[in-house]
């Protein structure tokens, strides 16, 4: 992303060895969050980095000068503790770094809380839960449309080419209110090439598998054609026994004892 750069000028840092440092021709924007120092500029000033094991070494000729550490991806460079603290006093002052965090930012507390929407955070100042805040940051979040922004690349979906092909079947309830007869669940058979559907009425999800062969039978009759593939989101009614309390599937024992019976 391109940033406006406000002005040119030399700044001035004092390192932790005591030797001051002038970086000439620094470029003045106030959108970085962070100072930067070019190392490639360093080496055409003169001065020599080592780096190495999360450590950072600045040499003027064979003299050690700084020192630095690695953090988040960047060589911190170790500054004279009296200058540094000087430094985070100043706000907005050209040549001079800026303080690190303006609390002050809704879009610093717009990232904090998880990217909220602005109204939330207003009501958030109303309700005097955050401070007051300056909104005029707040214009666009590059984060949050990238959040929004939907991948298009779908894989194409099998469709039949004649009738019966492919039926896609599901089951709701129970229903609060229960139909005429008491019945509190229905089922769906939809037929994916003509998405003519039939609907039929259920007392308990148990009669699933029965309402299944009804319908089978009936629309091979009417047309002629075989059922191929029958489509469900594998909820449970066509698996086991199924009752209200949810899907029982048989024991071994239970298996055993009704094969005995039926023998």
């Amino acid at each position: 992303m391109k940033s406006s750069i406000e002005g040119i000028g030399t700044y001035r840092l004092i390192l932790e060895s005591g030797y001051v440092l002038d970086l000439y021709s620094t470029l003045y924007v106030p959108s970085l969050s962070r100072n930067l120092i070019s190392a490639s500029k360093l080496d055409i000033s003169g001065f020599r980095c080592m780096i190495g094991s999360g450590c950072f070494d600045l040499y003027k000729n064979t003299d050690n000068v700084g020192s630095g550490i690695l953090i988040d991806g960047l060589y911190k460079l170790k500054l004279n503790d009296t200058y540094a603290n000087s430094l985070l006093n100043v706000v907005n002052n050209v040549g001079c770094k800026r303080s690190r965090l303006n609390e002050n930012s809704a879009f610093l507390w717009h990232k904090r809380l998880g990217h909220v929407s602005k109204e939330r955070m207003m009501r958030l100042v109303s309700n005097e839960i955050l401070s007051d805040l300056d909104f005029s940051d707040l214009e666009l979040c590059v984060d949050c449309i990238k959040g929004k922004q939907i991948k298009h690349n779908k894989k194409g979906a099998t469709r039949s080419s004649q009738l019966l092909e492919i039926i896609h079947t599901d089951i709701c309830g129970p229903m609060d209110t229960p139909a005429f007869n008491g019945e509190k669940y229905f089922i769906t058979f939809i037929d994916d090439f003509s998405r003519y559907g039939y609907v039929y009425l259920l007392h308990e999800k148990s009669q699933s598998v029965n309402v299944l062969e009804t319908f089978v039978k009936e629309v091979e009759r009417q047309l002629d054609k075989k059922v191929k593939i029958i489509r469900s989101d594998r909820g449970g009614e066509y698996y086991g026994k199924y009752n209200e309390s949810g899907q029982c599937y048989e024991t071994s024992s239970q298996k055993d004892r009704k094969e005995r019976s039926t023998t």
